[in-house]
């Protein structure tokens, strides 16, 4: 499949299957002809401009049109999270300079408030369909512009990483034929639009079409509210990174849940033999339960696995082995070595473009990328992934760089000394640490730095995923002979942690804190502390609700936690919610 063919593809399936659902959101269906027509309206008004398309948009609906558009008219895009902090924002309109930005309400109201009102703005919903014709969109011979992501870089400013069609089309042929993708196949789309795996959660479906389906505006479903979800919306392959597939485990699954469900195909973080136990246990060999391994610097998967009981038993779950056309080898002292550690090294059967700036950070010749992960490579041609050769780490599947937190913080005047670490403990799921050395007082009055103080300097400089959850204090960082930080000598934040403030009342605040506990990885936490300051992100939060919902039988919805995000708070609103008197919070099954 040639770049331009990924269109072909997708103008095939809207001529068979116009009326059906290409995206299914929770406020309406779109059709494949109303999406392509969509894409018709936008592509006529970028047809006119130049240069890159910086897409800020928080409603998918958009990014997909201006995916498709953006391909037939030869501009890149760059699609972006619109919750991104404002330096960063700054970095990204830098080094992309678009012609174009593509922006909604969340998106335009974000780069108001980072300070960018003066941009080549195209209003989302100033975009008016116009006649989509099968022809229009064929046989294009335009060049491939291809696409920009931008992750985090060792510098502390997000690096741009370009991709092309080309690259994501040998993905697509890979994915539909082997998981049979066809007609009607629906198709989970829970990545934000700022990854680029949200390419392949959109495109997959649309090419073959199928649908992509999105869960409502807030938080991702997860636990309970994730199984619902897929039951009803009957998905049959899901994507998603391991830490929410884990959730799943407090959803009450049995082994005739989830009917319509194929396949669990998880990418982004390590997969545990406890995963696979578990979900085997459950449903055997009939849902297939998939390991994938890519960086995005070669676009999306580059080595997978089915994963099988015996893969429970091992010490290390595999990777798997390469998809067609991709070469896969494990460098030691740069020569290729069997059943021996090194540096894993992707050869791809399409050019690799780099980054922005050149390719360089990786990217030998033009096709073969050293991905800075360590692994080791079976007699048989299965790859282990091992872990990091530098500072950089998964957080909910986005690539956190540990430099890049600790040096923004230690910029901080109440910080003399910080190391940052992803901890896990107790087969929890990881959590983000900032383990630091206060500053010492030098004023009268000067009070030490607050968890609060770091969280919001944490919040200008840095993306949400790599803000630490947990900010703990040493008299000390320890370190090595050399002088570096010795991360393996840091203690647990378990036996750091202390009881803060009052103590929660019996009962169901006591159950409550006891949640809390049990998400946040502390052993202890006060009745008025603020969930939020305790390290809960996003994920977390929509955990907790989650964990109210099941535990307690109530529906607290998002907005009544915003106004009491403590566990003094979150009883009183399931107190109200069981006796139906509470603003909001009711019991669950309920709608309001």
């Amino acid at each position: 499949m040639s770049h331009t063919s990924i269109l072909d593809r997708w103008a095939d399936q809207v001529e068979r299957r116009a009326a059906a659902p290409a995206l299914a959101t929770a406020e309406r269906d779109w059709s494949h002809r109303e999406l392509a027509d969509l894409a018709t309206g936008l592509r006529a008004r970028l047809a006119d401009g130049t240069g890159p398309v910086l897409v800020a948009c928080a409603d998918p609906v958009p990014v997909v049109a201006a995916v498709l558009a953006c391909a037939a008219t030869g501009r890149p895009f760059a699609p972006v999270d619109t919750r991104q902090p404002a330096a960063r924002w700054t970095a990204v309109l830098e080094d992309l300079d678009p012609g174009t930005v593509l922006a909604d309400a969340p998106g335009r109201a974000a780069l108001a408030a980072a300070g960018h009102g003066e941009l080549p703005l195209l209003d989302a919903e100033s975009v008016t369909p116009l006649p989509w014709a099968a022809g229009d969109w064929r046989g294009l011979t335009g060049p491939d512009a291809g696409y920009v992501y931008f992750t985090s870089g060792t510098t502390g400013r997000p690096k741009g990483i370009r991709g092309g069609f080309e690259a994501v089309a040998h993905f697509l042929d890979w994915e539909l034929a082997e998981f049979a993708v066809a007609p009607g196949t629906r198709v989970s789309m829970l990545t934000s639009p700022g990854f680029d795996a949200f390419l392949r959660d959109a495109l997959v479906p649309l090419c073959a079409g199928g649908t992509a389906v999105l869960p409502g505006p807030g938080p991702i479903p997860v636990g309970a509210a994730l199984g619902r979800w897929l039951a009803e919306q009957r998905i049959e392959l899901l994507h998603c990174v391991p830490t929410v597939f884990r959730t799943l485990r407090a959803a009450g699954l049995t082994t005739g849940s989830l009917p319509g469900l194929r396949a669990a195909l998880l990418a982004g973080e390590p997969v545990r033999p406890a995963d696979i136990t578990w979900w085997r246990g459950l449903f055997g060999s009939d849902k297939e339960l998939v390991n994938l391994y890519g960086p995005s610097e070669t676009t999306m998967t580059k080595v997978f696995r089915r994963l099988t009981a015996e893969d429970a038993e091992a010490e290390t779950v595999p990777a798997g082995t390469p998809m067609p056309g991709v070469e896969v080898a494990v460098l030691a002292a740069g020569r290729p070595v069997t059943e021996a550690i090194g540096e894993i090294e992707i050869r791809t059967p399409f050019p690799l473009r780099g980054y922005l700036a050149g390719p360089g950070g990786g990217f030998v010749g033009t096709d073969r990328y050293r991905t800075g992960d360590l692994g080791r490579l079976r007699a048989d041609g299965t790859l282990e992934v091992l872990g990091r050769r530098d500072q950089q780490v998964k957080v909910n599947g986005a690539r956190v760089e540990l430099g890049e937190i600790e040096d923004l913080l230690r910029r901080h005047p109440g910080v003399a000394d910080l190391c940052a670490a992803l901890v896990e403990e107790d087969d929890g799921e990881p959590v983000l640490c900032a383990y630091l050395v206060a500053a010492a007082a030098t004023t009268a009055g000067t009070a030490a730095v607050t968890d609060e103080e770091l969280r919001e300097y944490a919040a200008e400089g840095l993306p949400a995923a790599a803000r630490p959850a947990r900010y703990l204090r040493l008299a000390a960082i320890p370190r090595t002979l050399s002088g570096k930080a010795d991360r393996r000598a840091l203690p647990s934040p378990a036996a750091l942690a202390g009881r803060t403030g009052e103590q929660p009342l019996d009962g169901l605040e006591a159950g409550i804190a006891e949640l809390w506990c049990e998400l946040l990885h502390l052993p202890a936490v006060g009745r008025h502390d603020d969930f939020a300051l305790l390290g809960g992100d996003s994920l977390g939060i929509a955990r907790l609700l989650d964990g109210l919902r099941t535990r307690f039988g109530v529906e607290v919805p998002l907005r009544v936690y915003v106004g009491a995000p403590t566990v003094a708070g979150l009883a009183a609103a399931v107190a109200a919610g069981r006796d139906g008197s509470g603003d909001g919070a009711s019991p669950a099954g309920e709608r309001r």
